[in-house]
């Protein structure tokens, strides 16, 4: 089996790169082995030294990239080889969709607290036509939901700090160029959810009504939370387990 040790990204190469790179090549040298499977993310995880949305988007990686694929219920499958060693040294995928969830957390936690210092009753209108707009969209996707979009750069808009409002802008662009966050969705069922993170946004205009910043702080960050929640465990439950179902033999 091929070693599972710890990984750590080298030069310009992402960590999910790094790891999938490691996982294409531990799929190689176990080829010759019809019993052998794939450990399991959580197993991976803990091997590798890295988080399990970090192994996540390892696995997409792999998947776009047609060494595995993901089918319904019977789990991630491991293909034939297209031929050729698999490579992420000079790839660039852009930012894993749970980095750019991260970089989120940060950033706009800390704009809806700026924000609910400075609202006014004209912003406070604005963030709930955003929500009415987000429980009228029944027809649409989870990726392009404009309430859903306006929402957040409006809490942006009204932190009062045009470079916050900038890299806000530039996430929410990266994430919908993102093909990695488009398939890690394929799997999020939008009737479930959808009255959470509506619950959230209202948590968080709540807060932002009430100018307290430490609430409408803590009530975003709770909301992205979910949001990574939800989506590690969205293909969970779509496969039954996260461990690799049988393979076909190379």
């Amino acid at each position: 089996m091929a070693s599972t040790r710890p990984v750590r990204p080298g030069g310009t190469a992402r960590l999910y790169q790094v790891v999938a790179q490691q996982l294409a090549e531990m799929i190689q040298a176990n080829a010759a082995d019809e019993g052998w499977r794939v450990p399991s993310e959580r197993e991976l995880a803990e091997q590798l030294g890295v988080s399990r949305p970090v192994v996540r988007e390892a696995i997409i990686a792999l998947e776009m990239r047609g060494l595995v694929e993901v089918r319904g219920r019977t789990g991630i499958i491991v293909l034939e080889p297209h031929g050729g060693r698999v490579s992420f040294e000079a790839a660039d995928d852009g930012p894993g969709p749970f980095e750019l969830l991260e970089a989120r957390l940060a950033i706009e936690s800390s704009a809806a607290a700026m924000a609910a210092e400075k609202a006014t009753s004209a912003d406070i209108a604005i963030l709930e036509a955003c929500i009415e707009q987000m429980q009228g969209e029944r027809d649409v996707r989870l990726l392009n939901e404009q309430g859903d979009r306006d929402f957040h750069l409006n809490i942006a808009r009204m932190s009062g700090n045009a470079i916050i409002l900038s890299m806000i802008e530039t996430l929410w662009v990266q994430r919908d160029q993102s093909a990695m966050w488009r398939k890690l969705h394929e799997f999020i069922h939008a009737p479930d959810v959808r009255p959470l993170w509506i619950g959230d946004h209202h948590a968080v205009l709540a807060a932002i009504r009430l100018r307290s910043a430490d609430g409408a702080y803590k009530a975003m960050a709770r909301h992205i939370r979910n949001v990574i929640e939800e989506l590690l465990e969205a293909d969970e439950r779509a496969h039954l387990a996260v461990a690799i179902a049988p393979r076909r033999p190379f």
